[in-house]
């Protein structure tokens, strides 16, 4: 063969070179062997979470796909805009008592977000100008998995989440954003008004009914009548039609099996997994468990473990 190495030539060079193939394609499959992995709440190393500049980061990183929050807001000339808040509450986010939309109606009034003490004060983004960095890098060739928290508890919630659903339908994301809650209200009338989204809820420990419920249901199970039979076992909750399942990383540890009963029984399209312990690093029996899943929800130091791995870095 001219020109080409000279062991290629001899009868054993054929099976190193074959081997030596084998491996670097078993190695970039290692590599790239794991789900789509998304910034929980931006990257909240940089900036505060769910702030303009977290998502901004995140979404020009090499993994531009995000989660984050959002609730109801209707600015002063009366358009809703939305927030991008993890809390309708401002008490966490802003260290003020009352809920944002109860206490202003104007952008320019609202108070800094200032969720970590550690990092400078950011102004609060609208849920208008989120799709609009979303739009913005689409145009740039880049597609981002956005995962939306929906957490609304307003007495517009409904109103709220239609309009979120009409929202995506308008700027046509309904293939690469996708709604989360654990309000039924928030989820149902989304739905109603983009039949083609999907919509999805939490499995995790940290909400009242979530503690007497096993795993194979989510708080969007609970329905009115199962709300007073809790300690029944929450007779009456009917099983709601989720396009998708988010767990909650320490519950899917202890139970992966509950992949395979959310897509084979209950028949969601995907599984994710969101982080609990923020700061805490996975190890690699959880990097090899993740494997199962279709979507993970990460904070930093797993992300920055999901990266390097992703270029075979070690």
């Amino acid at each position: 063969m001219k020109n080409s190495p000279s062991f290629i030539n001899k009868p054993w060079g054929w099976i190193t070179l074959s081997l030596i193939l084998f491996l670097s394609f078993s190695i970039d499959c290692f590599a790239f062997n794991f789900p789509a992995a998304g910034w929980h709440r931006g990257d909240v190393s940089f900036a505060q979470e769910n702030s303009r500049a977290a998502l901004v980061k995140a979404l020009y990183s090499a993994s531009p796909n995000i989660e984050l929050d959002i609730i109801d807001f209707i600015d002063q000339n009366g358009n809703r805009v939305g927030l991008v808040s993890h809390d309708y509450e401002m008490k966490r986010a802003a260290g003020l008592k009352g809920a944002f939309s109860e206490k202003y109606n104007d952008l320019s009034k609202l108070p800094k977000n200032l969720a970590n003490p550690k990092l400078p004060p950011e102004p609060f983004l609208t849920v208008i100008d989120l799709f609009e960095l979303i739009k913005k890098r689409k145009e740039q060739g880049v597609t981002p998995t956005v995962s939306l928290d929906l957490k609304d508890e307003s007495k517009n919630a409904e109103e709220f989440s239609n309009w979120v659903g009409k929202l995506i339908q308008k700027y046509g994301f309904q293939n690469h954003v996708f709604a989360s809650s654990f309000f039924p209200d928030n989820v149902k009338p989304l739905k109603a008004a983009c039949p083609e989204c999907m919509v999805g809820g939490l499995v995790f420990d940290d909400h009242y009914a979530l503690k007497f419920l096993n795993y194979k249901y989510s708080l969007l199970d609970v329905t009115t009548l199962s709300k007073f039979t809790f300690f029944l076992g929450f007779l009456g909750k009917k099983e709601f039609p989720h396009d998708f399942i988010l767990i909650q990383d320490d519950i899917f540890f202890q139970h992966p099996e509950l992949v395979d009963y959310w897509k084979n029984v209950r028949k969601v399209k995907f599984v994710g997994v969101f982080v609990y312990n923020k700061e805490r690093p996975y190890t690699a029996a959880e990097w090899k468990l993740l494997k199962k899943v279709d979507w993970m929800e990460l904070d930093p130091p797993q992300m920055n473990q999901y990266l390097k791995m992703k270029s075979g870095s070690k």
